[in-house]
């Protein structure tokens, strides 16, 4: 069953004077990835701040697994793990050394933390003969969720975990981090910029700007088939005149490969027979695609007029 796992009611934070967040609203729930998008500077760190329990709320509230972040007790701290962009790790120390130290601070037996430590790191496929002082930044973002997966949290925060990767890191990252929530059930909450990334695995999209939330959807209804239909050809600036004057097409924009419109269904029922019976010779044509993207640039061009 879906259970909640974080939630913020009208959670404001003032920090030296200044109100940074504004009447947080946000749900989160067990088993689903959670992207936390925004620009630098809109609140994203100060809200995961608060949600972890480090910043107390100037007003509202936050709950995680149902009790106040605040002064949260120590058995349910023991249900999530975080990792911060600037990481925590110890250089002269191993992998295995700085995985040891902050297990034992969670009270975790030594025999069953080399149990998980070494299947996360096979399943990481980390190389740990080094000192962490050497290791790539790629090699050091996984050791940090290794850190905070020991303890098999019910929940993993990161923030800006892509940060400084290699597209094959990239792609190891974000392939690692959906396996881990769809056959584990870990819940995820990532604060990113890597909206491309962030497309491929996340369930829920909460946008941050100017520490107001102005947006918080599943990513399918972001990401869903729009009306408009694109058509690849020979001649778009010919095509695109030949639908203009037809009548239930609507010519939304055009350029050297192809022409996107739009449809009145209830005029037309089959808009590739039209262009066929009108002698276009079709390279390809389909239905558009929204993209997290697309969606960050019109929401935040919205946030910014009003």
């Amino acid at each position: 069953m879906v259970s909640q796992v974080i939630q913020t009611r009208g959670l404001n934070l003032s920090l030296q004077g200044n109100q940074v967040l504004h009447n947080i609203d946000i749900t989160t729930y067990s088993g689903q990835i959670c992207a936390f998008i925004g620009e630098n500077g809109a609140g994203k760190t100060s809200t995961i701040r608060c949600i972890t329990g480090l910043y107390p709320p100037t007003a509202g509230g936050c709950t995680m697994f149902g009790e106040p972040a605040y002064n949260m007790s120590q058995k349910n701290r023991n249900r999530f793990g975080i990792v911060f962009d600037e990481g925590g790790l110890y250089g002269e120390m191993s992998a295995w050394e700085n995985v040891l130290f902050f297990a034992r601070l969670r009270g975790m037996d030594k025999d069953k933390i080399n149990e998980r430590f070494n299947r996360l790191v096979q399943h990481f496929e980390l190389k740990t003969a080094l000192k962490v002082s050497r290791f790539s930044k790629g090699m050091k973002q996984k050791l940090m969720i290794i850190r905070e997966l020991v303890h098999e949290p019910e929940l993993l925060i990161l923030d800006e975990p892509f940060n400084g990767l290699d597209p094959d890191s990239k792609i190891f990252l974000r392939d690692k981090l959906s396996e881990i929530c769809s056959r584990q059930g870990t819940s995820i909450l990532i604060s990113s910029h890597d909206l491309f990334d962030l497309e491929k695995i996340a369930d829920q999209v909460v946008m941050i700007h100017q520490g107001r939330i102005v947006a918080n959807q599943a990513l399918e209804e972001i990401t869903g088939i729009t009306e408009r239909y694109i058509v690849t050809c020979n001649s778009p600036h010919q095509v695109a005149s030949i639908l203009q004057d037809i009548e239930g097409i609507t010519v939304v924009n055009h350029d050297e490969h192809s022409v996107t419109f739009t449809v009145e269904s209830e005029v037309i029922k089959q808009p590739l027979q039209i262009l066929l019976k009108h002698n276009v010779e079709i390279q390809e044509f389909y239905k558009e695609k929204s993209s997290l993207e697309d969606f960050y640039r019109t929401t935040k061009q919205a946030a910014v007029q009003n």
